[in-house]
């Protein structure tokens, strides 16, 4: 399980796991390939390549926007297959397709597991999939032979949690909190909690997204979860220099290295 060693991996090596959002197609097809790859050459451990979607509800503004831009250029999921299949000729960073149930449903999930397999990306994440109605989709993926990892939410109940656990064949993402994506100046006060309350119940490594956006986040959970994942605060970079594109992989480049630094430990 390539998505899973990934994180235990970094973990042996004394820092937390790196994980990234884009959104493929954004600003278009060809800069996305380029942000990919600043991507696996400045510290990012594991990518998600989010899939546009015309009613992103777990979404804030900021990647919100990122799929309009995308939606724009007509992105689809074989768009975002061609973007890995691409990827994978120089790069062997960890890829997760993260998208929304519909269209995965409406390519057929047999079908899109085997494509995404194919592609050489490693795994897929369903935002709103709940778990209580994913074993159709999860033997999919244990028929591809990738990995599906499951969001837990501050309000996810003890029940929601052993299902999560039982069922997933990769780390757990946490939602850091109860809202829509988005980066922020301050973490919950009641994060740690959340995540200690995981750690009781699961044996799988747990990796906290939503709201992080600054060394100082990370050096705090560093210490409490297996790893971090950023999106916003990398779409917000491309967002800001949609008038001088290719500013845009070097200060991305610039912004993840001070990251990465402050994921050792």
């Amino acid at each position: 399980m390539k998505l899973l060693n990934t994180v235990l991996e970094s973990n042996k090596n004394n820092r937390a796991c790196f994980i990234s959002y884009v959104t493929a197609g954004d600003p278009n097809l060809k800069y996305s390939s380029k942000i990919l790859e600043t991507l696996a050459t400045n510290g990012v451990d594991i990518i998600e390549l989010g899939i546009p979607f015309s009613d992103p509800i777990s979404d804030g503004p900021t990647i919100q926007r990122a799929t309009e831009r995308s939606l724009k250029n007509n992105t689809n999921i074989d768009d975002a297959l061609s973007l890995v299949k691409k990827f994978r000729l120089k790069y062997k960073t960890p890829i997760i397709l993260f998208g929304y149930f519909n269209p995965f449903l409406q390519y057929g999930l047999e079908k899109i597991m085997k494509s995404i397999k194919k592609s050489g990306a490693d795994g897929v994440l369903i935002v709103d999939l709940p778990p209580e109605e994913a074993e159709e989709t999860q033997r999919a993926v244990n028929k591809a032979g990738i990995e599906l990892v499951y969001l837990l939410a501050p309000t996810s109940t003890k029940e929601r949690i052993k299902i999560i656990s039982k069922l997933s064949n990769s780390f757990i993402y946490l939602v850091s909190v109860t809202g829509v994506t988005g980066a922020r100046k301050s973490l919950n006060i009641n994060l740690k909690k959340f995540i200690d309350k995981v750690k009781r119940k699961t044996k799988k490594p747990v990796c906290v997204g939503f709201g992080i956006s600054e060394p100082s986040h990370v050096k705090v959970l560093k210490k409490q979860s297996n790893g971090i994942i950023i999106g916003s605060a990398i779409i917000k970079i491309i967002e800001d220099n949609l008038s001088n594109k290719p500013i845009i992989t070097k200060k991305i480049a610039n912004f993840l290295q001070k990251i990465k630094k402050s994921t050792i430990y």
